[in-house]
C-alpha cells in the first residue's frame, strides 16, 4: 500500500460517527460518538465471540447427544438383560417340567441332570446373576461382549437341550400309545369261557390223562357271534388251516400276535389293517371242534402266553379249575 493510500485509510479510521437518541419526553437528546476504528474492533470482537460460542455449543451438543445415545443404549441393554433373565426362568421351569414328565412316564433321566444335581433345574449361576445385576442397574460399561455372547449361547444351548428332551418325551408317549394299541387287552368275543390256557383233558379222548397243552382259551356262544380284533394289527394270514378251521392271524407289532380259530366266516383279507374292536369274523365250529366256539391265542415274542393275563375277569367270576364263566366286553 502506498503512503498516500495508507494516510487515507488512517484518516477513515479517525472519522467519527454520531448516534442521536431522541426521547418522546422532555429529556435531553442522547449523543454517542464512535470512531470507525472502534466500530470495526467491536465487529471483530462480536464475530470472534460468536464463533467461539458456536464451537463451545457444538461440542456440548455432541456431548449431550452422545450421553442421550448412551442412556438409550443402557435402557436397551437393561431390557435385553431382563428378557434374558425371564428366558432363563422359563427354561428353568421347562427343565423342571421335563424332569417331572420323565418321572411320571418312568423314563430315564438325562445324564446331565443325574451328574449335576446342583444344576438339575437349570438357570444361571452366581456369576451370571452378577452380570445380569450389572445390566439391570445400568452398569453396562462393566460388561464385555464376550459376557453377552456367553449368556445368549447358554440360553441357546439350554433351549436346544429342552427341545431335544421334549421330542424324546413326545416320541416315548407316541411309542407307549402305539404299544397300548398293539397290546391285546379286550375280549375277542362274548360268551362262556369253556377251556383255559395250559394242560387239559383232551375233548376227543375218553381218558383222564392231562396230555394236551392248550395254547389259548375257548369261548363258546351261538353260531355267528361276532369276533373282534383285540388290538390294532395287520392280517398276516387268514383262511383254512387244518384243525383250526377258518383262522385269522393278526400281527400287532411289539412282539404281539393273536390267533382266532374255528370261525364260520372271515371278514378280512391278508394285508388288511384291523383296529381294536373291529369285527373280523363270526364264531363257528370249523376245523377240529366239538361245537360253536372261538379258539383265541395270544403270542408274545414268539411264545404262547395266557390270554387271561391281558383280560379283565370280574372277581366273582374268576375261573377255578375247569369251571365256566360267562362274560361280555360290556363287563370290562
Amino acid at each position: 500500500m502506498s503512503s498516500r493510500g495508507k494516510s487515507r485509510f488512517l484518516k477513515f479510521l479517525r472519522r467519527r460517527l454520531t448516534i442521536l437518541l431522541v426521547p418522546h419526553a422532555d429529556i435531553p437528546l442522547w449523543r454517542f460518538h464512535f470512531s470507525f476504528s472502534f466500530l470495526i474492533s467491536m465487529f471483530l470482537l462480536w464475530t470472534s465471540l460468536t464463533l467461539w460460542a458456536g464451537f463451545v455449543v457444538s461440542r456440548n451438543v455432541d456431548y449431550w447427544i452422545t450421553k442421550a445415545d448412551n442412556l438409550v443404549m443402557r435402557v436397551k441393554v437393561a431390557y435385553f438383560a431382563d428378557r434374558v433373565q425371564k428366558a432363563e426362568e422359563v427354561l428353568k421351569m421347562a427343565q423342571s417340567t421335563d424332569i417331572r414328565m420323565r418321572q411320571l412316564l418312568a423314563m430315564r433321566t438325562q445324564r446331565a441332570i443325574i451328574e449335576s444335581p446342583a444344576e438339575a433345574i437349570g438357570g444361571p449361576n452366581a456369576k451370571d446373576h452378577f452380570h445380569l445385576t450389572n445390566l439391570l442397574s445400568a452398569r453396562a460399561k462393566d460388561l464385555r461382549q464376550t459376557v453377552m455372547d456367553r449368556q445368549t449361547s447358554s440360553i441357546l444351548k439350554q433351549s436346544r437341550e429342552r427341545l431335544a428332551s421334549f421330542q424324546e418325551v413326545a416320541w416315548h408317549i407316541a411309542n407307549q400309545r402305539n404299544l397300548f394299541r398293539a397290546t391285546p387287552n379286550m375280549w375277542p368275543t362274548e360268551g362262556s369261557l369253556t377251556s383255559l390256557f395250559g394242560y387239559r383233558l383232551s375233548p376227543f379222548q375218553n381218558h383222564e390223562r392231562l396230555d394236551i397243552f392248550h395254547q389259548g382259551i375257548d369261548i363258546a356262544n351261538n353260531a355267528d357271534t361276532v369276533v373282534y380284533a383285540t388290538a390294532d394289527g395287520v392280517v398276516r394270514h387268514c383262511g383254512w388251516e387244518g384243525g383250526y378251521g377258518r383262522m385269522i392271524l393278526l400281527d400287532h407289532g411289539f412282539g404281539y400276535s393273536t390267533l382266532y380259530a374255528h370261525t364260520s366266516q372271515i371278514l378280512v383279507k391278508e394285508g388288511d389293517f384291523a383296529k381294536r374292536g373291529q369285527v373280523i369274523a363270526y364264531m363257528g365250529t370249523t376245523g377240529r371242534s366239538t361245537g360253536d366256539h372261538l379258539h383265541y391265542e395270544v403270542w408274545q415274542d414268539g411264545k404262547p402266553a395266557n390270554p387271561l393275563k391281558y383280560l379283565k375277569v370280574h372277581p366273582d367270576k374268576e375261573p377255578e379249575g375247569s369251571s365256566l364263566i360267562a362274560f361280555s366286553n360290556r363287563e370290562k
